[in-house]
């Protein structure tokens, strides 16, 4: 399936609990606050129905994440359940709890697990997270790679907290052979209360590592990340949502909230659609399955980029020379809408490097 701008799904973030034993106080919750969240969370036979569905429609991949996942007892069913149809699966974690479902973990087939690790200082972790868990969040992320299951740092940059921790956090993936993904603040929820306190721009960061550098190369697709490797092999992706055109321009998912709704962006002002409320309306498994997928289909055609940058409409024969067709087509205010990088001339090198395959 493509959206309207030609980007594909194939993706669903899926939010298994709205529960958390930490309190970051940057976290946005996927837009979420409900008292109730608990007796609300998407059952096994939900997740079973939401797994055929998405092989109907040639999702390949599935992220679980919360809340926190792991206050889950069922979590490696979870995994399995979507393991099953041939997805590739991962789980995003505070990996406090983690040492609960690693072997379950293994013997369900997760594919990788990204760790929240926002300092390598335990008092900083504490301010952080409002939580004293910072060695067992550590034990864990080691004891993973020692299980064998690829493990992504994810480290949110916060201005006046952890920008001396860069070069620590480093040094420890190259010690446990574990990936880095720098992620920049995103003004979502009760993070965009502070986003100007604490919002550090990605290139700063990059500029700490820029004597480390070995390598820089593109992930092609999910959000279109700069990959850079440094010189202790350590691989460091960067995702970094605020005004970047081309972050936009490589989502491939949906999300899918612990009570069943679906959201085509995080940054979605539109009401999301309640896959719950249609379920009660069939009876039949099969018919259950199809509502579930045109309800996907409907998120579908509600995704666009958060960020676009307007190019003026262009006349037919030079935008076939741009070969700009799969680049995005619908127009805002009489305007072609691109999503991509600022200018022209960044634009017409992604094609000539990357081919039709430039969304």
């Amino acid at each position: 399936m493509f959206d309207r701008y030609g980007r594909p799904l194939t993706n669903l973030r899926v939010m298994v609990t709205g529960r958390c034993n930490f309190s970051c106080f940057f976290c946005h919750m996927e837009g979420y606050r409900d008292p109730d969240i608990a007796s609300r969370e998407l059952s096994l036979e939900e997740l079973e129905l939401l797994a055929s569905a998405a092989r109907r429609l040639g999702v390949r991949a599935f992220k679980v994440t919360g809340g926190e996942p792991t206050l889950r007892r069922d979590l490696a069913s979870i995994v399995a359940l979507f393991k099953s149809i041939g997805a590739y699966v991962s789980l995003t974690t505070n990996a406090s709890l983690l040492h609960l479902h690693l072997r379950g973990l293994v013997d369900a087939g997760l594919d990788h697990i990204n760790v929240s690790l926002h300092a390598m200082r335990e008092s900083v972790f504490s301010r952080i997270t409002g939580s004293n868990m910072f060695r067992r969040v550590v034990d864990n992320i080691v004891a993973a790679r020692e299980y064998g299951i690829p493990v992504k740092i994810n480290f949110v940059i916060l201005r006046g907290y952890n920008e001396d921790d860069v070069e620590e956090l480093i040094d420890f993936a190259a010690r446990i052979d574990a990936r880095v993904q720098f992620i920049e603040l995103h003004p979502v929820g009760k993070a965009a209360k502070r986003f100007r306190d604490h919002y550090l721009p990605r290139w700063r960061i990059l500029e700490r590592l820029e004597n480390r550098i070995v390598e820089i190369k593109y992930r092609v697709g999910l959000h279109n990340r700069p990959i850079i490797v440094l010189d202790n092999g350590v691989v460091v992706e960067v995702v970094g949502p605020v005004g970047n055109y081309f972050f936009c321009a490589g989502c491939t998912r949906i999300r899918v909230t612990y009570d069943f709704k679906l959201i085509p962006c995080l940054n979605w002002k539109g009401e999301p659609i309640d896959v719950r409320e249609r379920l009660r309306r069939v009876r039949s498994v099969e018919e259950k399955v199809e509502a579930i997928v045109d309800s996907i289909r409907e998120a579908n055609r509600l995704r666009e980029p958060y960020v676009l940058y307007p190019l003026k409409a262009l006349p037919a024969r030079e935008m076939r020379k741009w070969k700009t067709a799969r680049l995005g087509l619908p127009k805002r205010d009489g305007r072609l809408c691109i999503p991509g990088e600022r200018s022209r001339e960044h634009i017409e090198r992604i094609i000539a490097e990357w081919g039709d395959y430039a969304y």
